[in-house]
């Protein structure tokens, strides 16, 4: 908290005040322990507390744009009591509202490792069952696509850690379901959102040719070792092929590691000799592979992959595909640490998809059990909460960085809360 933070009376406290609760976030209503006071509900909240004082930090404050003088509680036991069950009434509240956001978060948890299972059997089937392998990834993919298609209200949610050596099964998994989200945000059709699906999904087929101790090598590749590396867009082909999956597929197979400048491989292709669908898939390869580096030290953080690919590789990319995926990844995506404009820590969650700047992030609050945290929609909150900017896991404290649980790899996948649900009688776009 700010050095200039002090004690004041409560019957001090005006509008307009940055204030720090010196209490348990159980013993309040307010979401945070920190927070400005914009309105007289605030002030006769603090006031029902029955605090002689409170921490007001001046630096943090703006009692200039608030000229209106604040009008104390009435000192009635009717009305503090009034007030108090107000407060209690808010916690409740948002406790059921926590609830409800980790049922959420488990549902899609489900959902995902559902969907790497099936990812992964398509790795080891697509020899011996092509035909049935490929109706396997038509249906997940279709069930996918239903998401970004039947629902008003896409969510990108952080998957937890999940199981080890199985990072091909996640990056096909995770390259998909951005790819998606891409084209549909794009306005694409459902055929080419399912057809970016299945091509993210079979993008790397062709390192099934490729040998292990390539593929998990840590260090940098020798010259050999990379060139044969680069051969696997054409492995992929071949296997595609045999398999008899459609054109458009094979095609981003070949291209996926082509860019727009023509510094890609394995044809150094340029601009318009890269198709959409292939310009889609390789945003969305990029990213993850940035973020989910075979060697977990390299790893970058998902804002830094986001402004490295925005501000020095853009010209690799498609500049529609890439401002697609700023706006709907925000400039803070998901597993990214973050510090608010309360002065606390947390990790980015999830992003509803459209609203990049209000994310919902789990914070960091010594008194309160990891598996207790709070998780602040940034949505729901008032404007004065927001975030100012982000920190390197490598760089916390071990007891936040103990509490927050930075990934090691980041996984994604998508839920949808429609009007419908939302609602109760408003009826879903079509």
């Amino acid at each position: 908290m700010a050095d200039d933070s002090q004690l004041i009376a409560i019957d001090q406290v005006k509008l307009g005040m940055f204030i720090k609760l010196d209490l348990s976030w159980f013993e309040h209503s307010f979401s945070m322990n920190s927070f400005k006071i914009t309105n007289q509900q605030q002030i006769n909240e603090l006031q029902a507390l029955k605090l002689k004082h409170i921490r007001y930090i001046p630096s943090k404050s703006d009692l200039t744009q608030i000229n209106a003088p604040s009008k104390p509680v009435s000192n009635t036991t009717e009305i503090k009591g009034q007030v108090f069950d107000s407060i209690i009434e808010a916690k409740k509240a948002r406790f059921e509202k926590l609830a409800k956001q980790r049922e959420e978060l488990a549902r899609c948890e489900e959902k995902f490792v559902h969907a790497a299972s099936v990812v992964r059997s398509i790795g080891k089937t697509i020899f011996s069952q092509p035909e049935a392998t490929i109706k396997e990834a038509g249906k997940l993919v279709d069930s996918i696509a239903e998401i970004f298609l039947d629902s008003n209200d896409t969510v990108m949610h952080l998957i937890q850690q999940t199981s080890a050596n199985e990072e091909l099964y996640f990056h096909g998994l995770n390259v998909s379901v951005l790819a998606m989200m891409l084209a549909s945000e794009m306005k694409c059709t459902e055929a080419q959102i399912k057809s970016v699906g299945m091509a993210a999904l079979f993008h790397d087929l062709g390192k099934v040719n490729i040998p292990d101790k390539i593929l998990h090598k840590t260090e940098a590749l020798t010259k050999p070792e990379q060139n044969f590396f680069e051969l696997h867009p054409d492995y992929g082909v071949e296997v595609g092929k045999k398999a008899g999956l459609p054109p458009i597929v094979l095609e981003v197979i070949a291209s996926h590691h082509e860019y727009l400048d023509g510094s890609g491989y394995p044809k150094k292709l340029k601009a318009d000799a890269i198709r959409m669908p292939t310009r889609i898939v390789t945003i969305a390869n990029v990213y993850d592979n940035l973020c989910n580096h075979i060697d977990p030290a390299q790893s970058l953080t998902p804002h830094e992959a986001l402004s490295t690919m925005y501000a020095h590789r853009r010209a690799q990319f498609d500049p529609t595909v890439m401002a697609t995926m700023v706006k709907s990844l925000g400039v803070y995506p998901p597993g990214t640490i973050v510090r608010l404009s309360n002065e606390a820590i947390g990790l980015v969650m999830n992003v509803n998809v459209g609203k990049p700047l209000r994310p919902r992030v789990l914070v960091y609050d010594a008194e309160i059990p990891k598996e207790d945290a709070i998780i602040l929609d940034l949505a729901d909150e008032s404007s004065d909460i927001s975030i100012t900017g982000s920190i390197r896991p490598g760089l916390l404290p071990k007891a936040i960085f103990d509490y927050l649980n930075p990934r090691k790899r980041v996984n994604y996948y998508f839920d949808s809360k429609s009007k419908t649900a939302a609602n109760g009688n408003a009826k879903p776009n079509g």
